[in-house]
C-alpha cells in the first residue's frame, strides 16, 4: 500500500510538472497579410530632386510633410523557432496630400501635390503561445523609398528619398483553426519617418 501511495504520488506530481511546463517550441512558418494605418514624418528625410528640379529644403520641413496619415496594405512572411521570430514584410500605404495652397519657399511658390512609399522591414522579436492566444514583441528595421510631386512656380517636380528606421511593434494573435489564425498589432516609432503604426490581418501557417 504504501508503494502504490508513493507511486500515485510521484504521478501526479509528474502530472503537475508537466501541465506547468513550458509549451513546445511551435516552430512553424507563417504567411499574413491585412490593412494598415501609419503616421509618418518626412521633415528629416532628405529628398532629392529629379532632373532638373530646383532643390528644395525649407518646403520640405513644413506641412504636410512633418505629419501625415497613410492607409493601405501590409504583408509579412515569418518564420519562429523556440519562441523566435524572424520576419521578413512589405508595406504599401498611400496618403492623400489634399489641394495645399501654394506658398513661398526655398525662393518659390511651392505647392505639394502627391505623395506616395513602400517599405522593405525586417524584424526579430519572441513570442509565446498560451492555447490559442500567442503575444509577441518585435524589433523592426525598415527600408522606405519615398516619392513626392511638389508644383514649382507653375511647374511638377518630382523628389525622391530612400530612408532606413527602427520600430518596436507588439501584438497578438489568436489561432481559429490550427492552420488559420487573425493577428492585430501596434507601432512606436524609434528613428526614422514612421511615427506609429497599427494594422489587423489573417494569416496562414505551415508547421508543427
Amino acid at each position: 500500500m504504501k508503494h502504490l501511495r508513493t507511486s500515485l504520488s510521484l504521478a501526479l506530481t509528474l502530472a503537475a510538472s508537466t501541465a506547468f511546463a513550458d509549451p513546445p517550441n511551435d516552430d512553424h512558418f507563417e504567411a499574413t497579410m491585412g490593412f494598415l494605418a501609419t503616421g509618418q514624418s518626412h521633415a528629416a528625410t532628405g529628398f532629392v530632386a529629379d532632373g532638373d528640379a530646383p532643390s528644395l529644403a525649407q518646403t520640405f520641413r513644413a506641412a504636410p510633410y512633418d505629419g501625415l496619415a497613410g492607409f493601405g496594405l501590409r504583408y509579412d512572411l515569418r518564420g519562429v523557432i523556440s519562441h523566435v521570430r524572424m520576419t521578413a514584410g512589405f508595406d504599401l500605404p498611400f496618403t492623400a496630400l489634399g489641394d495645399v495652397v501654394a506658398r513661398r519657399a526655398d525662393e518659390h511658390d511651392v505647392a505639394p501635390r502627391s505623395l506616395s512609399m513602400w517599405s522593405v522591414r525586417f524584424g526579430l522579436g519572441g513570442e509565446y503561445r498560451f492555447g490559442d492566444v500567442v503575444p509577441f514583441v518585435d524589433l523592426q528595421g525598415s527600408a522606405q523609398r519615398v516619392f513626392t510631386t511638389v508644383v514649382v512656380d507653375g511647374h511638377p517636380r518630382d523628389y525622391s528619398a530612400t530612408r532606413f528606421g527602427f520600430s518596436a511593434r507588439g501584438g497578438v494573435r489568436v489561432h481559429l483553426r490550427k492552420w488559420f489564425f487573425v493577428t492585430a498589432s501596434g507601432e512606436y516609432g524609434l528613428v526614422g519617418a514612421t511615427l506609429w503604426a497599427a494594422d489587423v490581418g489573417v494569416g496562414f501557417r505551415i508547421g508543427s
